[in-house]
C-alpha cells in the first residue's frame, strides 16, 4: 500500500512539474512596424532578445509585421478576424479603432500594482477606458524644434526665439535670405503620410487655441484658430514656409541641405537629416535644437505621440502571466536604455524609468527631455481622431491655394464635428 501511495504521488510530482514546464514554454507573437524598418529593427528585435535572454522559456516571435504604411489596416484585418500576433505596437491615436472593434484583451488582472504606481496618472488614464486597462503605456515620442545655427548667423539672429510670435518674426528674417530659404516649415503632405495634420496644433497653442473646446466640440473656428491659420497661409503665400504637400521625410531632405532654418521633428531623425547633407561634419556643427516655444518660453507649446503594446484576444488566458512579464520588461528601464543607445529618443512615463536612463544625457537628449516636461498629448480619444487629421490637411492646401481662411475652417470644423457626432 505505502508503495502504491508513493507511486502515486510520484506521478501527481511529475504530472505538475509538466504541466508547469509547459505553462512556462510558451511562444508570444509580437509585432511593430518598426520591425520592418532596416534602421530600426536592430533597437526593436534587441529589446526582445534581452528579454528572451533574461527569460529563458519564453520566446518572442517577431516575424510578423508590415511597414508603416500598411501596418494599421493589416492589423485591424487580422485583430478582426481572430488571428493576430498576440501583442502589437501601436500609436495612442489608433487605439479607438480596435476599441471598436472589441479585440482588446483588459490587462487589469495581470499588471502588477507597483508598476501601474511608477506611472504617471495621466498615462494610466489614457490607456484605461471604463475601468479597464486596455493598453501597457510603452513610451512617448516628443518633439523639440529644429535649427540652422548658420542660417540665423547670416540673418543676424543672436538669440533664440523665445515666444511663437519671435519664432514668426525671425522666419521671416530668414526666409529674406534668398529665394531657396525657408524660414520656418510645417509638416503637412496630403495623403502621403499619416498624422500630419496635427502638425498644427503647436502652432493653435501657442495662439492660445485648441482642437476641442471645453464642452468637447470641435474647436477650428474661434478667434484665435482663424489667427493661427491666417498665419499658416501667409508663411505660405510668402514663401517663408514651403508650399503644402511636404512630409517630414522632405523637410528633413530640406533642412539637411541647409534649406530651412526651423522646424521640429524627432530626436531619433537627426541622423536622417544629417544624411542628406552635403556635409554631415558641417551639419552637426550647424545643428541646435530647443522646446518649441509657446506663448512664452519655457511654457513650450509641442506634443507627446504616445506609444502603446496592446494584446488581443486571441491571446489564451493561460499564458497571460507570461505576456505580462513581457509587457513590464518592455516599458522597464532595460529596453528604454537600448532605445536610448540606440538614438531614438523613446521616453517613458514611468518616473523609475526616466531617473534611471535619462539623469545624465547630452546635450541634444536633454531638450526633449525638457520639452517632454510640457509636451500636451494629442486628443486621441474620438474614434475619429485619424480622419479629423485628413481634414486639417485638406484644409491646410486649400489655404495654400488662397481660399478665405474663415470659410475653409468653417467647412473643415462641420466636417469633423459631423464625424464626432456620430460616435
Amino acid at each position: 500500500m505505502k508503495k502504491f501511495l508513493a507511486l502515486v504521488l510520484t506521478m501527481i510530482l511529475l504530472v505538475s512539474v509538466s504541466s508547469f514546464a509547459l505553462a512556462e514554454d510558451v511562444t508570444i507573437g509580437w509585432t511593430s512596424w518598426a520591425l520592418a524598418e532596416e534602421k530600426l529593427l536592430p533597437v526593436y528585435a534587441g529589446s526582445a532578445d534581452a528579454f528572451m535572454a533574461d527569460n529563458p522559456g519564453i520566446t518572442v516571435d517577431y516575424s510578423q509585421s508590415n511597414p508603416y504604411a500598411s501596418y494599421l489596416d493589416q492589423l485591424l484585418t487580422a485583430a478582426s478576424a481572430g488571428n493576430a500576433p498576440y501583442v502589437a505596437h501601436i500609436k495612442a491615436e489608433w487605439l479607438p479603432q480596435f476599441l471598436e472593434l472589441g479585440v482588446l484583451k483588459d490587462l487589469t488582472p495581470y499588471i502588477s500594482a507597483d508598476v501601474i504606481a511608477d506611472y504617471s496618472p495621466s498615462a494610466i488614464e489614457g490607456a484605461t477606458v471604463d475601468g479597464k486597462m486596455v493598453a501597457m503605456p510603452w513610451f512617448g515620442n516628443t518633439y523639440a524644434m529644429y535649427y540652422n545655427k548658420a542660417l540665423l548667423a547670416q540673418a543676424g539672429i543672436e538669440t533664440l526665439p523665445q515666444s511663437w510670435d519671435e519664432l514668426i518674426e525671425d522666419a521671416y528674417k530668414i526666409a529674406a535670405l534668398g529665394d531657396d530659404i525657408y524660414g520656418l516649415a510645417i509638416p503637412n503632405s496630403n495623403g502621403v503620410e499619416a498624422g500630419e495634420g496635427y502638425n498644427v496644433f503647436p502652432a493653435l497653442w501657442a495662439n492660445g487655441g485648441d482642437f476641442l473646446d471645453a464642452e468637447g466640440k470641435i474647436n477650428l473656428t474661434d478667434e484665435a484658430a482663424i489667427k493661427t491659420f491666417t498665419q499658416i497661409q501667409k508663411l505660405v503665400v510668402d514663401k517663408v514656409s514651403p508650399t503644402v504637400g511636404n512630409s517630414f521625410k522632405d523637410l528633413r531632405n530640406l533642412f539637411g541641405q541647409g534649406k530651412i532654418a526651423f522646424y521640429w521633428d524627432l530626436e531619433g531623425t537627426v541622423s536622417a537629416a544629417a544624411a542628406a547633407a552635403p556635409d554631415e561634419a558641417k551639419f552637426y556643427e550647424d545643428f541646435g535644437c530647443f522646446v518649441i516655444p509657446g506663448a512664452d518660453t519655457p511654457n513650450g507649446s509641442g506634443y507627446v505621440i504616445n506609444h502603446y503594446l496592446v494584446v488581443f484576444n486571441n491571446c489564451p488566458d493561460e499564458i497571460m502571466p507570461q505576456v505580462a512579464t513581457f509587457l513590464e520588461y518592455m516599458s522597464d528601464a532595460r529596453v528604454i536604455q537600448i532605445f536610448k543607445d540606440g538614438n531614438q529618443g523613446k521616453m517613458s512615463s514611468r518616473e523609475s524609468v526616466m531617473e534611471k536612463v535619462f539623469t545624465e544625457v547630452g546635450e541634444i537628449t536633454r531638450v526633449y527631455v525638457d520639452a517632454m516636461k510640457t509636451a500636451r498629448p494629442l486628443p486621441v480619444s474620438g474614434l475619429h481622431f485619424m480622419d479629423a487629421d485628413k481634414e486639417i490637411v485638406n484644409a491646410l492646401t486649400r489655404l495654400a491655394q488662397g481660399e478665405d481662411v474663415a470659410a475653409v475652417m468653417a467647412d473643415c470644423q462641420s466636417i469633423i464635428q459631423e464625424m464626432y457626432d456620430e460616435e
